[in-house]
């Protein structure tokens, strides 16, 4: 091909920027199909069946499972209370399925400044379909989107405009009011390479609004920016040539079809975070249209809608339930989630890799210049937002940065290289090379960034340029979870004839968090394609405080802390080391059993019915949603029910019981008599008797009781309500309440002066009414 032609096929648009809007074939069912299997409660809007990205049943004939994995999501979230922008041509906000969610509060129109972000004509129907994929409501209605509860407002962009300066200060104001939002949807971007150049004075407007909205928005938090990744692979193009898809402060979405494999338009680079379904040939995205106009489609709504243009608000979608589920996320927390959340499809392409972390699946993470991190999994995601401690914003953000001016000749065939040695590294989110090369035509070069741990980031891949210069922030994702101490080595290769440059300089920037002993390794349910890999099975570990979040996995767990035992995580053995103590674990939606060491452990279930156990440190035991057993150890240790009818024994140790919402069993039990020494004095936090309560005494601790097993007790005599904790000493009771203190009471030696051989053993805060039937017997 000559240097002067561009590929076959393309087209010079007026517009350097456009909507990132592809029109697949309209997606048509290939035979019936039942989503009632895949969600407990699914939607009753008709067109939901025709939804592959939510629910790929197969129903276009692609491959069941390639979605964004809603099922049962949507039973705890749906979006509600987030807010989400939508940069775009406009929204119509009276649309059936559209009006229940819209917010003008926040709207803007920067195309006419006439105060209402409709769509202008006919043919601006692009910002009323990406509106449905965020947020069409769940009504009965047409069809659903990711999060049918959120808000979402217009900001309206004139896409037809020729005047560049008007189009971008359009664009840079909408990105302004950014910061006003909890999320930002951008499916649109530039389609020439290193054009919108936030180095330049034209551009650099729109570098200053998206640091503001990571520094300003949602109160500091950073507001969360999506953009589409573009459709310009077929041209040559890659988001990483865009400052716009590369900056760290914004997402970058790439596009998949119903098999899992990226589309023919997807544009690649190393700056994706992660790919949502875009449809390519027969799988268009079913979402709202302009109503009784002709949009898309002459209806509604559009069933043949697609690009990066339709996955990046399925990502915005997911993303508003990951802030319904943890308000205090950071921007980072947001971007590092959706990496760790991401799954791997089309496994054989050889594009995959792995990259030099440490702490996903017992490895590094899987990563692709063309995929990014893989598919958006909307359910693993937002169990990790649920769980998710840390808090990484724009404020607590570290940097390190070194520059190389090597004024490196780059000749003709050749390949040339240069080094910047990091000392003291980072926990690495993003990478940023800042370069400066010329060369008389950049088609010729591919530029690759390899990190210590031997990662590679391909920056630059033959960009359809007639530039003689690259002065540019070019940026990578690849690295995450690296700590980039060592050698990063930039290689420059000239891969066709005739042309030769020259590298000024480079400076690499490692983006992240401050290095910590304390560390969390992640577990999905990929781990379980991990079982023969011997370096992922066995977790060592021997400083900090760590912790094992597994609440993205969903089969049964069983976690065993002990050093040098195994634990089964989405069937696959991991061996905790000798040595090695971890002290925190979350669990997963499965029935999970999880027991602790002699650390102070911090034992969390998921939403199955968990068994919990503690040893010997002061544990934070909670089994949240779920029929959970909780039961302490030897220290003094904290029990948390939460949702369901849960069992909570506290053992030995003075314990704080909280049995939360449902009909919950307060027990104490043992293999030996009560001993006031060892027993311990339980505080019972939350008993309450019209839920169902019940304390459960054990024969075997109070061995004076003689009252059948079951509920209540079957000699009346034995238990007593007093007023004072001097009156159970005397009475004849064998169990004495006193109602003006909430102490409960052994009374071992009954009639007889003083408690004998019992002692208090609980106190019930509130002073909660009792009778005989708040009490079961057991053996």
């Amino acid at each position: 091909m000559s240097k002067s032609t561009a590929p076959s096929g393309s087209t010079t648009p007026l517009r350097p920027f456009q909507l990132r809007k592809v029109q697949p074939a309209p997606s048509v069912p290939s035979a019936p199909f039942n989503t009632a299997s895949l969600l407990s409660n699914p939607p009753l809007d008709p067109l939901f069946s025709d939804q592959w990205h939510l629910v790929n049943t197969g129903q276009t004939g692609g491959l069941p499972g390639i979605d964004i994995n809603i099922a049962n999501v949507w039973e705890d979230y749906t979006g509600a209370g987030v807010n989400v922008g939508i940069i775009d041509d406009g929204v119509e906000y009276i649309h059936d399925d559209l009006f229940l969610n819209y917010n003008s509060d926040l709207e803007l129109d920067a195309a006419e400044n006439d105060g209402d972000p409709a769509p202008g004509s006919i043919f601006d129907s692009h910002g009323t379909s990406v509106a449905g994929l965020i947020a069409a409501s769940a009504n009965a209605v047409g069809g659903v989107g990711v999060a049918p509860e959120a808000s979402i407002s217009a900001l309206r962009l004139d896409f037809w405009t020729l005047d560049e300066s008007d189009f971008i200060a359009q664009a840079t104001a909408a990105l302004y009011r950014a910061a006003n939002f909890d999320v930002v949807n951008n499916s649109w971007g530039y389609v020439f390479p290193f054009y919108d150049n936030f180095s330049t004075p034209a551009y650099e407007g729109f570098g200053n609004a998206l640091q503001n909205a990571a520094e300003n928005g949602r109160g500091g938090l950073g507001t969360v920016v999506v953009f589409a990744g573009g459709n310009g692979r077929i041209f040559g193009d890659n988001a990483n040539y865009h400052n716009l898809e590369n900056s760290r402060f914004t997402i970058a979405v790439g596009a998949i079809n119903h098999f899992g494999e990226y589309t023919f338009y997807s544009s690649p680079g190393a700056n994706l975070l992660v790919s949502a379904p875009g449809g390519e040939f027969d799988d268009g995205i079913v979402t709202t249209d302009l109503s009784g106009r002709p949009g898309d489609d002459p209806g509604d709504y559009t069933s043949n809608f697609g690009g990066t243009s339709a996955s990046a608000p399925i990502v915005s979608g997911v993303v508003a339930l990951m802030l319904q589920a943890n308000s205090s996320l950071g921007y980072r927390d947001v971007q590092e989630i959706l990496a760790y959340s991401a799954r791997q499809t089309d496994a054989t392409d050889l594009g995959w890799s792995f990259n030099g972390a440490k702490n996903w699946n017992g490895g590094g993470l899987h990563v692709s210049h063309d995929y990014g991190f893989g598919l958006v999994d909307a359910h693993a995601a937002v169990r990790l937002a649920e769980t998710w401690t840390a808090q990484s914003t724009f404020d607590n953000e570290q940097v390190v940065s070194a520059t190389s001016t090597p004024d490196l000749e780059i000749l003709d065939l050749d390949t040339v290289s240069d080094s910047i040695t990091i000392t003291e590294g980072l926990k690495i989110d993003q990478i940023e090379v800042v370069l400066d090369l010329e060369h008389t035509y950049l088609g010729d070069l591919r530029i690759v960034l390899t990190s210590p741990d031997g990662t590679e980031s391909v920056l630059v891949a033959n960009p359809f340029s007639f530039d003689t210069e690259i002065k540019f922030t070019l940026s990578s994702t690849h690295h995450w979870g690296e700590t980039g101490v060592g050698d990063w080595t930039l290689s420059i290769t000239d891969e066709f004839g005739l042309d030769t440059g020259i590298l000024n300089s480079w400076t690499l920037k490692l983006y992240g968090d401050a290095l910590s002993e304390d560390d969390t390794y992640i577990y999905t349910n990929e781990f379980g394609k991990f079982r023969a890999d011997a370096s992922r099975t066995t977790l060592t570990d021997t400083a900090g405080t760590d912790t094992l979040n597994c609440a993205a996995v969903t089969s049964n767990l069983e976690i065993d802390l002990a050093p040098g035992a195994n634990s089964l995580i989405a069937g696959t053995t991991l061996k905790i080391a000798d040595g090695t103590l971890i002290e925190n674990v979350f669990g997963g939606d499965g029935d999970d059993e999880i027991r602790g060491n002699l650390r102070d452990n911090e034992l969390r279930g998921g939403r199955g019915d968990d068994s919990l156990k503690g040893q010997a440190g002061r544990d934070l035991l909670e089994g949240n949603q779920g029929d959970d057993i909780l039961e302490g150890g030897d220290g003094a240790d904290r029990l948390l029910g939460d949702v369901g009818s849960d069992r909570l024994i506290g053992g030995r140790g003075n314990d704080t019981l909280s049995g939360g919402e449902g009909s919950d069993r307060f027990e104490f039990r043992g293999t030996s008599p009560f001993s006031a020494a060892t027993f311990g004095v339980d505080t019972i936090a939350d008993f309450n008797w019209f839920e169902g309560d019940q304390i459960v005494l054990s024969k075997r601790v109070f061995t004076a009781l003689t009252s059948s097993v079951g509920d209540g007790f079957s000699k009346a005599n034995e238990f007593a309500v007093v007023s004072s904790d001097r009156a159970a000493g005397r009475s004849r009771a064998f169990i004495v309440y006193n109602q003006s203190t909430g102490a409960l009471f052994y009374n071992q030696n009954g009639s007889a002066n003083g408690l004998g051989a019992g002692g208090k053993f609980a106190s019930l805060a509130g002073t909660p009414w009792m009778e005989g039937i708040d009490f079961a017997i057991v053996a």
